[in-house]
């Protein structure tokens, strides 16, 4: 999944707390899970990182499809790290893919319904993160 090219860190409070990070021109305010646990993350540019969010009371496909009629594609910011999040789902194997203009993220809601491939949606989104960027488990090349 393509990754925003410039992601750089303002400021966080530590980690599982408040951070504030730049993609692009735009300040987002996300729950950080990239710093360690005894140091804060200085500011600057970061590299291996991404996006995920949570939506703690869940939703349905449907719901999401028909909550945004006006094919928006944005994250619109609620308060502290929470946002409504308005895109399109690109893909659904091997996970769902919503692109919400600014970021591509993974949705934990699993689905086989291809027909969603390419629909305009509306999730809520309690707690946006930045989280390490994921890595194999296993050597790329076993020669």
């Amino acid at each position: 999944m393509p990754e925003p090219r410039d992601i750089r860190m303002e400021h966080t409070h530590g980690l599982g707390l408040e951070a504030e990070v730049w993609v692009g021109g735009d300040l987002l305010t996300v729950c950080d899970a990239i710093s360690a646990p005894d140091s804060p993350c200085p500011p600057g540019m970061l590299t291996d990182v991404t996006f995920a969010y949570a939506s703690l009371a869940g939703f349905s496909w449907d719901q999401a499809v028909r909550a945004n009629p006006g094919k928006r594609m944005r994250l619109e910011p609620l308060r502290r790290w929470a946002y409504t999040g308005y895109g399109r789902v690109v893909s659904i194997a091997p996970a769902v893919i919503v692109d919400f203009g600014l970021l591509q993220m993974e949705d934990a809601n699993w689905t086989t319904d291809r027909s969603l491939v390419g629909q305009f949606v509306r999730i809520p989104i309690d707690r946006l993160e930045i989280v390490p960027a994921h890595r194999p488990d296993w050597p790329e090349d076993a020669s």
